[in-house]
């Protein structure tokens, strides 16, 4: 803590200050004193992008600043203690902290593509794209920056060397890029675009990278089909190779883990199997939802992560829903994969998907109309995956008929595409949806029951229904049981009043709030 003499002079210097830049030298100085206490890995991941701190104008409480509710939920949860005693360090007083969400992030305009490089001083060919944050200053051309950070990551040498098994056998050092036939090269951290959908992920990604599960073991990380889960997965195990050569890092699908264990207990080769993935140095597993309802190999999965975890290792997992979701994982599991990092991955934005389009028209080398860029942003939404298609298919069309990229060749191509994606979301696709995020089984949202584990799923239902299919309150109604037009409404009522208190999900309490199950189930809708 200061003494009261350096508060003193603290305050003699900060009253021969402009305004602004009293505000700016207060934030710097709590921003020093939350180091001292929660760490630089810690700070870094929690307050280094987006976040702003300062003392309201009238002197009578904190502003802290975040781009999205995970943050704020997440520094009230773990940090608020050590936040408020950095606050009464630097200024003498205890002062409540006021948190508040950005509204919008800054304008979008010229989005920068930076030369990658594979190795200090040493050209490759790709981009980085960097997609500006919410109170994340722009980075100069060709400036690194957090957000476009180098591999490899160095650091932390010893740190896997210490945790490798005795006795196991380190893996041979990264190879040379493929030839046909052979497996295809990872992906790297240097080719993800990062917006405010992801940038969670990839913060948490290089964070991996850097402290090699120090800083949280395990990360996982889920979201729907497309949005970059295998990429960031890829890019993790290629920074650690690229930072500690010689590791058994072991990269695999749970299928492949599943089908290897079913293998070995077939030919008596157990022992061999153990040996090789307890004796890793690193474990990164895509697709973990896979082992849902194989009890022996979640048996199985469940000690081989006991035992790396026991040894420090670092394990970094994939899902295509939050590890609670996953049907039939037992506890014990669950209840592991959430003793760590647990981070969603979000649809992208429409500036980043124009990011993500003008990235992949460049590692091309083609040149594609800003016009083209839009159409397709606007109206291909719900994965990167897609994204690159509808991309493909543009580029492939203008190929075959010898002509430039044009929108006359853009709406030929993406006809079909934009057809399908523009439809109207029927009655029976939210009831789908909704059913499938909550564990409903049959009819259950029709039934006339009145347990809250159906009532409030079907107050969502009905909250979606009238929001997104442009169907009678009415008819709604009837769809969901017979019910009247008045019983939904009421439930419209009802949800509209959880977000605006943006209140918790009271079925999976500490899970998500409202907010995040309805951005979620949208998504599922594509909207």
């Amino acid at each position: 803590m200061l003494g009261q003499a350096e508060k003193s002079r603290t305050r003699d210097r900060k009253s021969a200050l402009p305004e602004r830049a009293v505000s700016d030298a207060l934030e710097s100085e709590i921003r020093d004193a939350l180091i001292e206490r929660v760490g630089e890995t810690k700070f870094g991941l929690w307050f280094g992008e987006g976040v702003r701190l300062g003392v309201s104008g009238d002197g009578g409480s904190v502003d802290v600043q975040v781009p999205n509710a995970y943050f704020r939920d997440w520094i009230k949860g773990n940090f608020a203690r050590s936040l408020a005693e950095s606050v009464k360090a630097v200024t003498g007083r205890s002062l409540p902290l006021n948190f508040s969400i950005q509204d919008e992030a800054p304008p979008f305009r010229d989005v920068e593509i930076v030369p990658e490089r594979s190795e200090p001083g040493e050209p490759r060919p790709g981009n980085t794209v960097v997609v500006p944050i919410p109170g994340k200053p722009r980075p100069r051309v060709g400036s690194t920056s957090p957000s476009s950070s180098r591999l490899p990551v160095q650091g932390f040498p010893n740190r896997l060397a210490a945790i490798a098994a005795p006795g196991s056998a380190p893996a041979a050092p990264a190879a040379p890029a493929p030839g046909p036939g052979t497996a295809r090269v990872m992906r790297r951290l240097d080719d993800f675009v990062v917006g405010p959908s992801t940038q969670m992920a990839f913060a948490a990604a290089r964070e991996m990278v850097k402290t090699a599960g120090r800083a949280f073991n395990p990360l996982v990380i889920h979201g729907g089909v497309g949005l970059g889960k295998t990429h960031l997965l890829e890019a993790i195990t290629q920074g650690l190779r690229h930072a500690h050569p010689g590791l058994n890092i072991i990269h695999v699908t749970a299928e492949s883990f599943t089908n290897g264990f079913l293998e070995a207990m077939r030919t008596s080769s157990l022992a061999g199997f153990r040996s090789r993935h307890r004796g890793a140095s690193a474990l990164v597993v895509d697709d973990v939802h896979f082992l849902a309802a194989k009890r022996a190999t979640q048996d199985e999965f469940l000690h081989t992560f006991n035992a790396l975890i026991e040894r420090g290792v670092p394990i970094v997992l994939s899902s295509d829903q939050h590890p609670r979701k996953i049907a039939k994982l037992t506890d014990e599991l669950a209840t592991r994969f959430l003793g760590g990092m647990v981070i969603k991955l979000d649809a992208p934005d429409l500036e980043t998907r124009r990011a993500i389009l003008k990235s992949k028209a460049a590692s091309r080398g083609v040149n594609v109309p800003a016009a083209v860029i839009d159409y397709i942003a606007e109206h291909v939404r719900t994965s990167v995956r897609e994204l690159e298609g509808a991309l493909h298919c543009v580029l492939a069309q203008a190929s075959l008929t010898g002509k430039a990229v044009t929108m006359t060749i853009a709406h030929a191509a993406l006809r079909e595409t934009i057809r399908n994606t523009s439809q109207v979301v029927a009655l029976r696709d939210v009831e789908k949806a909704v059913c499938s995020f909550f564990q409903v089984e049959g009819d259950g949202l029709k039934s006339d029951s009145r347990v809250r584990t159906l009532a409030y799923p079907r107050m969502v239902a009905m909250y979606l229904a009238r929001k997104h299919t442009g169907v009678s309150y009415s008819e709604i109604g009837r769809f969901f049981g017979g019910r009247n037009h008045s019983t939904v409404m009421s439930a419209e009522k009802k949800v509209v009043g959880w977000l605006k208190d943006d209140a918790k999900n009271p079925l999976l309490p500490g899970f998500e709030n409202v907010v995040d199950i309805l951005a979620d189930l949208e998504s599922t809708l594509g909207k």
